[in-house]
């Protein structure tokens, strides 16, 4: 699937910011989405850091948060990618597990970001996983 379905001039002062937004399934009682961040100007930041400060504003934002996951791991496709998998309750008796990738390849940040139940994270989440797992920034036309 390529997603360019226009073209747009910015002027001077202007940076494209797009938040890429994927509907999945409705299962469980939640509509599963899935979205997609681009930091085009990460200044040669490496991956452990471009998560962690992305993570350290997460946590700074939410209350009672309950880490699951929080680690570097190579997924099916030989990228390396920083996983954090959180619990947490915004609304009382709404248990919320999201799920945040965090890739850099070519000196662009990529954040994908997926809420989920307990239940949908299991049988949900890998369909996500596939999905990420199948991501090739740029239009290229084969995994590497």
């Amino acid at each position: 699937m390529a997603n360019n379905y226009f073209n747009i001039e910015l002027p001077d002062g202007w940076q494209d910011q797009t938040i890429y937004t994927y509907m999945g399934p409705e299962d469980n009682g939640i509509r599963h989405i899935l979205t997609l961040i681009i930091d085009k100007d990460i200044d040669r930041m490496e991956l452990a850091d471009f998560a962690r400060e992305r993570i350290d504003a997460l946590s700074e934002t939410l209350q009672s948060v309950e880490i699951l996951k929080d680690e570097e791991k190579t997924i099916p496709n030989g990228r390396t990618v920083h996983e954090f998998v959180y619990k947490w309750v915004p609304v009382d008796g709404q248990i919320v597990f999201r799920k945040n990738i965090f890739m850099v390849i070519d000196g662009v940040g990529y954040t994908f970001a997926g809420n989920f139940t307990k239940k949908t994270i299991k049988t949900i989440g890998s369909e996500v996983d596939q999905i990420i797992n199948s991501f090739m920034p740029g239009g290229a036309t084969e995994q590497i």
